[in-house]
């Protein structure tokens, strides 16, 4: 007898199986390093932001200090 799909001991292609396995494996990495990469860009970018704010409420408070004096 030959084995095909209909015979009971068929059992679907490996290297298909571990080739769709490894790219998802794959696309499964480069989502998380995005990932990683996005968390850094936005703490670098929130960090410079709450610098950025901090100078501007010192100047505001410094200016309306200085117009208070006559």
């Amino acid at each position: 007898m030959t084995d095909g799909p209909g015979s009971s001991d068929f059992t679907p292609s490996t290297r298909g199986e571990a080739a769709w396995e490894e790219a998802r494996a794959g696309v499964a990495s480069r989502n998380a390093d995005a990932r990683k990469a996005g968390k850094a860009e936005r703490e670098v970018y929130e960090r410079e932001r709450q610098v950025m704010m901090h100078a501007a409420a010192a100047k505001r408070q410094k200016q309306l200090h200085s117009r208070r004096r006559p």
